[in-house]
């Protein structure tokens, strides 16, 4: 994740440098006319971290927002270091685990107000974006949320093999609401939230100078997300046809290559042609070479204007239910008003509030551990 830190202040560029090297970002000081190149920084970095005023923030960024598919992370950290705010992509952008990981290097509260996270709910766009996965139809990840929220269940529907359990209202079956782990652009349910893994190779053949768009044709009927393709591959004398090379920008994904041998050496049950094994000396391209990088065939042949199409997935394992740190987001106050520490972990997220001071303050400070101090910012 490339990040870049935002300060205003001296006091708060005194916490931009302790931030920016142990996150190795980028560091803007004295940011005073930052607003004039805000756009380009929306481009270049995953998340911006500000160090002052949250209103600050908001009037800088809000021009450039374009959706929680494609914003970076906005995390504002007051001058003092005592709290780390995620404001926008939370979940996608990564905004709630970068400002756990800020908390800890500065000993502040995290800020944490995303509603699946506070009450302890299983987060689908967070569990996707941490697995590499692409969401496919992000407008449709309200319906999963908001169903978990409300105690209800959703539909699952996966492709792949699935270790461990199933998180609290997820279930296989037919459902209004409900997730599908593929490569296929699969709707099963009314609202269907498509999650894709880039695990599939497409292989393909051509004949000389066939029709440029034949392949994306081929590719569409297919029913394949382009999410999903991580690679195309063929036979090494068809690297420069037309057709190829469009599929390829269409997917922007690399083209691998083998030589009639190395096909011929893949494994498996294949639709053999006699006439393409005396053509170019192998039985069948599109197919082999779809499984050249050791696939599932998922596509088998198909026949397109002057081109052969073929699909094959990687062998992958889907956990739901992970072992990723929970953090227990709650203010832990002594007697006298002062914050203890931050958060706990690994606690039930449903155990209610403590009061806070009181007599519970001194058993709290037990729990938690000592007291935040300035010199922990050096740590």
């Amino acid at each position: 994740m490339t990040s870049a830190v935002i300060s205003f202040t001296p006091k708060g560029d005194d916490l931009n440098a302790l931030i920016s090297k142990k996150l190795s970002a980028d560091s803007y000081k004295d940011s005073k006319n930052i607003g004039s190149f805000m756009n380009r920084m929306f481009e270049e970095y995953d998340a911006l971290i500000f160090i002052g005023a949250i209103g600050i923030a908001v009037r800088l960024v809000a021009p450039y927002l374009k959706g929680k598919a494609v914003d970076p992370a906005i995390i504002v950290c007051d001058e003092n270091g005592e709290f780390v705010i995620p404001i926008l992509s939370g979940h996608i952008g990564g905004a709630n685990d970068l400002a756990v990981k800020l908390s800890k290097m500065t000993n502040a509260v995290p800020v944490i107000t995303t509603a699946t996270d506070i009450n302890n709910i299983w987060a689908v766009d967070t569990w996707a974006t941490r697995n590499g996965y692409c969401i496919e139809n992000v407008e449709n990840i309200n319906y999963i949320s908001s169903t978990l929220l409300r105690g209800e269940k959703v539909g699952l529907a996966c492709d792949f093999r699935m270790g461990g359990g199933l998180p609290d209202n997820v279930r296989f079956g037919s459902f209004e609401n409900g997730i599908v782990i593929s490569p296929f652009l699969k709707k099963p349910f009314k609202n269907t939230l498509n999650i894709v893994p880039k695990c599939v190779s497409v292989g393909v053949g051509s004949k000389k100078n066939a029709a440029p768009e034949s392949l994306i044709e081929a590719f569409k009927a297919a029913g394949l997300s382009r999410n999903a393709i991580k690679n195309i591959a063929s036979l090494d004398v068809k690297r420069e046809e037309p057709c190829i090379n469009m599929l390829r920008g269409y997917l922007n994904v690399p083209l691998d290559t083998y030589t009639a041998d190395e096909l011929n050496a893949v494994k498996g049950k294949f639709t053999k042609s006699d006439f393409v094994k005396n053509a170019v000396g192998v039985d069948n391209v599109c197919e082999r070479a779809a499984c050249a990088g050791g696939g599932r065939l998922i596509v088998k042949k198909t026949i397109g204007e002057g081109v052969t199409f073929a699909a094959a997935c990687d062998d992958i394992e889907i956990r739901l239910k992970q072992n990723a740190e929970v953090i227990f987001y709650k203010r832990w106050v002594d007697v006298d008003g002062s914050i203890i520490s931050p958060y706990e972990q690994g606690m039930d997220l449903r155990v209610k509030q403590q009061p806070l001071g009181g007599k519970n303050a001194a058993n709290n400070r037990n729990r938690t551990g000592k007291n935040r101090t300035d010199d922990s910012l050096s740590s």
